[in-house]
């Protein structure tokens, strides 16, 4: 506080000297002041007695205590840090029931059974069994004298390995029919025996593929085979072979080599002698592929030995093709070819079971076709394809009525036409898949030309079919299906002044109109009931003269899966 005085003191004659220039009004006179600082503070002197801290005596003990240090190193065990990577648990796949039965029956005492047996999940090999049956005790001739069977027994088996897989697989099968076309006008008594045929097969089927993707070189093998017997002993024994192969050149240019065809050998017990068929085919070629654009340069090669007499057993035809890809959802596609189509007596049987004891099989020559066409997508669930084909035809053949007087039913037999004659088909499909909805239908119409005075026997010119199922609630399960098929030529070798038959000996074989419905109703994950009704308009159609078809049929049953 003090200084704070004087500095006011010293500062305040300089204030008033800053005022001299002030007017002189007022009534102040000059005067100075002395300010004389002297005064001071005396303390009396006191006498301070300053005394030492006395010393504390420490008891003397009589004993000796020792103090002794132990160092303390301390152990730990060793440290096992149970660390743990945060994964993400992988989902987990449903329970597999990979065993399957289904058993049904129906009206003209139908029976049905069918079992699907197979192995575990594994990532190296599968195994299973399949089983099935379907046969019909009655007909619409005369009761059991037009039954039918049908039984097939297919073991399989399956090895993968990292750049390979091995099929292989075996089956018999058993085709059971009667040749129930007989006049029941004219025939009062018939032996069920003699109308019996009965076909066996036995085949084995064994394949080899790659699966190194990262290979230049790709190959697949097939090889099968299959011995045919019937209880009028006739027989047919056939080994068939496919095999392609490729190499990459680059990522635009590759060349590739087939060959696949038959060996076989056929005896009818009406011939003294068996007749050894062979048909091998070689295809090399090149192809080459650049954005869009896909073009294949080949050759079709075909050794054979059973055309009509006079003519070449190795036949060069050309093996053309394109595909165009202008969208994502849209191919073009064309090509020319030329081919020789394999015919076996398995095949005939498997067509048309009422044949002759004895029948020609031959070869079809096809020394030219030409064909093209457009498939894709409308969305991501409306598919299509559009197509057609012309062909030159040689030996081309359809079946031909016969009527036995001593047999007394009908019967069928190959005909052939040897003269080169065209053949034309038109077609297109759509199909959809949209989660509990798919869809199938498709549409052609066939053209053959066999000459001025010649009909295509038992061929028919159009067909359409149709089929569709739809899933409720994950519970129901309905289908729809139906098939239509145009008028066919009928060619007989009847001799109608002889007898009075009640056939329809018209000059062609009405349309065939069928349809069916398919139910199914789930009752678990593992177990369904089911009931198909077929032929629907129950109209007996005739595909064959002579061989009426069953009307209205009905099959219920259940599938159970563990």
């Amino acid at each position: 506080m003090l200084r704070y005085i004087l500095f006011i003191i010293f500062c305040f004659p300089f204030s008033l000297i800053g005022q001299d220039n002030w007017n002189q009004e007022g009534d102040l006179e000059d005067s100075q002041v002395i300010i004389e600082k002297d005064r001071k503070i005396d303390l009396p002197r006191v006498n301070r007695d300053f005394k030492n801290v006395p010393k504390i005596k420490g008891n003397q003990s009589p004993l000796e205590v020792e103090f002794t240090s132990r160092q303390f190193v301390p152990n730990l065990s060793n440290l096992t840090p149970r660390i743990r990577v945060l994964t993400i648990q992988d989902e987990k796949l449903e329970k597999l029931y990979a065993n399957q039965v289904k058993l049904g029956g129906g009206n003209y005492g139908a029976s049905f059974f069918e079992g699907a047996f197979a192995s575990k999940r594994s990532k190296d090999k599968s195994y299973g069994l399949n089983l099935f049956h379907q046969s019909f005790a009655n007909g619409p001739i005369d009761g059991r004298n037009s039954g039918s069977g049908y039984q097939k027994v297919n073991p399989y088996g399956k090895l993968i390995y990292q750049k390979a897989v091995i099929n292989a697989g075996a089956f018999y099968e058993r085709h059971n029919n009667y040749l129930y076309g007989y006049d029941t006008l004219l025939t009062s008594e018939v032996d069920r025996d003699s109308l019996q045929r009965t076909f066996h097969t036995i085949g084995a089927n064994i394949s080899l593929e790659d699966l190194n993707e990262n290979s230049q070189y790709h190959y697949h093998l097939d090889m099968d085979a299959y011995q045919l017997f019937t209880n009028i002993n006739n027989s047919e024994l056939s080994f068939n072979y496919n095999l392609k192969n490729s190499f990459n050149i680059n990522d635009e240019f590759l060349i590739y080599f087939g060959a696949n065809g038959f060996i076989s050998a056929l005896k009818f017990d009406a011939l003294d002698s068996s007749q050894n068929r062979n048909l091998l085919r070689f295809k090399p070629g090149v192809k080459f592929i650049r954005d869009k654009l896909k073009i294949g340069v080949g050759l079709n090669m075909v050794s054979e030995n059973d055309t009509l007499p006079g003519m070449n057993k190795f036949h060069v035809y050309p093996d053309l093709s394109i595909v165009y890809t202008p969208f994502n959802k849209l191919s073009i596609f064309g090509g020319l070819t030329g081919d020789v189509r394999g015919n076996r007596y398995r095949d005939f049987l498997m067509e048309n079971p009422y044949l002759d004891n004895v029948i020609s099989v031959n070869n079809t020559l096809m020394p030219f076709q030409i064909y093209g066409g457009v498939n894709g997508s409308l969305s991501n669930f409306l598919g299509y394809e559009f197509g057609f084909s012309v062909a030159s035809v040689r030996h081309n053949f359809g079946y031909e009525a016969i009527y036995s007087e001593a047999e007394g039913e009908i019967r069928y037999r190959a005909r052939y036409f040897n003269n080169n004659n065209t053949e034309a088909n038109v077609y297109a499909s759509l199909f959809t898949n949209i989660d509990k909805l798919k869809i199938n239908l498709r549409g052609d119409y066939f053209y053959y030309n066999v000459g001025e005075t010649e009909l295509m026997p038992f061929r028919p010119n159009y067909t359409l079919r149709f089929d569709s199922h739809y899933w409720f609630a994950n519970k129901l399960k309905i289908g729809f299906d139906a098939y239509l098929q145009g008028r066919m030529n009928n060619v007989n070798t009847f001799i109608q002044e002889n007898a009075s038959y009640s056939f329809n000996l018209d000059e062609s074989i009405p349309p065939i109109y069928d349809l069916g419905i398919k139910l199914g109703y789930q009752l678990s994950n593992r177990s369904q009931i089911f009931l198909h009704a077929n032929n629907l308009i129950a109209n007996k159609y005739e595909f064959y003269l002579g061989y009426p078809n069953r009307g209205f049929q009905i099959l219920g049953g259940f599938t159970y899966s563990f």
